[in-house]
């Protein structure tokens, strides 16, 4: 029974895919035309045509992606920007191609203050979708990340779609402010205004830029501008009443800040208080002109110039910063933190012995300062006070005795010092604290090197070698220590790490080919010294190694032709040149030794008044003879 139903699904599987493709290939046809009747609908004028397509889409291809995406269309129009969100999201799992609709997803994400959002699905968009809000929406999100050259781009794309668009021309000009282009800006949002002289966004742009220029008459004559258009702009009236009030025009500044809701005829205290606000949020040229108006009604107050200085580091104007700070401690505010702020700027300007001072006051009045303590010991580092920075490093280490960094920088200065038990020790606290602190490491390696304890220098050595493969420093120092200690399996593997991290390396070839040969591997040496020679032809060394090789082989002729490359590509090295003397002597059928015997052969005859007629048979004769002598010499 079961075979059987098996069987019926064999087959109705077998028979489905042709009826399936079919069946989905209508389907999608129809999904199709409604998905181009959906585009072309929302560009529709004509209220009937319009209804009557949009009946049609429902036909085409029910509940389908068009049926989601004109919903999206409606929702969008009327504000939902949620609900057009999730139709959007719809339309895209059912067509993942549907660029509209990412296109109107991401501007809708971008609405809604979703910019990274918006970034992917607009950027996907544009590949496919000639929309000029998809390259305006991606212009915006450039321009507030700073990448000016590509919010340009998409502002041009934009532009070139709808060339004389306010809204895209003052986009552009807000670029160019943003990169400081001053009068390509100010172009801008007059070619802005030229399209559509109520267009309030570029009134406001030409405002705040000739604010910028110090050009306060200007300023004013454009946000008055703006506020013919739209009286109930309450950030205009902010803007023009703070123009006035720096113009010293209290009363039009008043009025100008009641219209725009805002508290007027501020008190210092709330002028700092708005200061902290703008602070909070960043905005410190905002900040900075509270606390400086709220110093205009209390000179002398310490806390205000604290907060005015603090501005000022963040904005990096360290000499005024520095002003305010010192107006501050004249005014008797003993504060560790401006100490510190001082001794940082004093840092930045490299006046040390400025920084030291300050660096000291904050601690007299904050002693468990980490981050003070940590400074003044780089300084004194910097300039090789020895033992101030140990003290410092010291004092740090009681507050923070976990941190690795410290026990690491403690263990320099001993090292410096020639205290070396305490820098191992600090070195291994480093490094039991952060296994994975490379520096430490290698100091540690090099300082257990220098104190004779291989078998430590090795183990961290190993350790920098598996924090960093190709640190060559690391790899030439073990293999010293395998050398020296003759562990030559642990050598020939590490040497082939070497091999296989950089194989274009002769040299890495050559010295795991000594290894061999040294292990009496002579085909594996030759193999080396060949593949060094291979990657670098003029190997003088790699051809002597292989030279000598072949010469313990017995392969003579092999050698004689390495050892006189070897010779040619380095003409010093000696080696080669006796090598090759010992393989003359070895070819040559007339040798020294031969000389040699045949004069001890003439004694022997002249003594026995024998003539010697074949030179072969009186060697051999004086060869047995010799042997003999050798026999009985053995067995007295």
């Amino acid at each position: 029974m079961k075979m059987r139903i098996l069987l019926v699904l064999a087959i109705v599987m077998y028979a489905l895919p042709a009826g399936a493709f079919e069946w989905g290939k209508m389907f999608g046809d129809r999904c199709s035309q409604a998905r181009e009747l959906a585009v072309k609908v929302i560009k529709e004028q004509n209220d009937e045509q319009r209804r009557a397509d949009e009946r049609r889409i429902d036909e085409l291809c029910p509940d389908g992606p068009a049926v989601h995406f004109l919903e999206g269309v409606k929702a969008e129009q009327a504000g939902n920007l949620d609900k057009a969100i999730k139709e959007y999201q719809e339309v895209l799992r059912l067509d993942p191609d549907f660029a509209e609709a990412r296109g109107n997803l991401g501007v809708c994400y971008l609405q809604k203050g979703l910019s990274d959002d918006a970034a992917v699905e607009l950027t996907k968009a544009s590949r496919f979708v000639s929309d000029p809000r998809v390259h305006q929406g991606l212009a915006r999100i450039f321009t507030d990340r700073k990448f000016y050259p590509l919010a340009l781009y998409h502002y041009g794309e934009a532009r070139r779609l709808l060339p004389d668009d306010p809204a895209i021309l003052a986009g552009i000009a807000e670029v160019y402010d943003s990169m400081g282009l001053a009068q390509n800006a100010e172009e801008g949002f007059k070619k802005a205004l030229m399209q559509e002289s109520g267009y309030e966004k570029a009134r406001i742009g030409l405002a705040m830029l000739y604010m910028k220029k110090d050009q306060p008459d200007r300023a004013i004559a454009e946000l008055r501008n703006a506020l013919v258009i739209n009286p109930a702009n309450k950030e205009v009236h902010a803007m023009l009443a703070e123009i006035l009030e720096k113009r010293g025009d209290r009363e039009s500044a008043r009025k100008e800040y009641a219209l725009a809701g805002k508290i007027i005829d501020l008190s210092p205290e709330e002028r700092l208080q708005k200061g902290d606000e703008y602070l909070k949020a960043k905005d410190y040229e905002k900040a900075a002109a509270e606390y400086q108006l709220a110093l205009k009604g209390r000179p002398d107050w310490a806390e205000a110039l604290r907060k005015l200085g603090d501005v000022q580091m963040a904005m990096g104007k360290d000499e005024e910063a520095i002003a305010s700070y010192r107006e501050a401690l004249r005014n008797k505010l003993e504060s560790a933190e401006i100490h510190y702020n001082l001794g940082v700027l004093y840092e930045r300007r490299n006046l040390l012995d400025e920084a030291v001072v300050e660096y000291r006051q904050a601690l007299r009045l904050a002693p468990a300062d980490g981050d003070t303590r940590r400074r003044l010991a780089d300084i004194y580092t910097l300039r090789g006070n020895v033992s101030e920075a140990i003290e410092q490093y010291q004092a740090l280490l009681k507050l923070r005795p976990e941190n690795s960094l410290i026990h690491f920088k403690l263990g320099k200065l001993y090292a410096a010092s020639k205290k070396y038990t305490e820098a191992a020790a600090a070195y291994g606290e480093a490094v039991r604290l952060d296994t994975e602190n490379l520096e430490a490491h290698r100091e540690l390696a090099a300082l257990m090197r220098k104190l004779g304890n291989d078998g430590e220098a090795e183990k961290h050595y190993a350790e920098v070698m598996r924090l960093k493969k190709d640190d060559a420093d690391a790899r030439n120092a073990l293999m010293s220590l395998y050398v020296k200690n003759k562990k030559y399996d642990d050598l020939i593997r590490l040497l082939k790490e070497g091999v296989e991290l950089n194989p274009a390396d002769p040299d890495n070839h050559y010295r795991l080919g000594l290894v061999y040969e040294f292990n009496k591997e002579y085909n594996l040496a030759a193999e080396k010294y060949s593949e060094a020679v291979k990657l670098k032809e003029g190997h003088a060394k790699a051809l002597n190694a292989l030279g000598r090789v072949y010469m313990k082989t017995g392969r003579l002729v092999e050698a004689k032709e390495a050892l006189e490359k070897a010779k040619a590509a380095d003409p010093e090295l000696e080696e080669s040149s006796v090598l090759l003397n010992n393989i003359r002597d070895e070819l040559s059928p007339e040798s020294r030794k031969y000389k040699k015997k045949s004069s001890r052969k003439g004694k022997k005859s002249s003594k026995k008044g024998k003539a010697t007629k074949g030179k072969k048979t009186t060697s051999s004769k004086t060869s047995k003879t010799s042997k003999s002598k050798g026999n009985s010499k053995k067995k007295k």
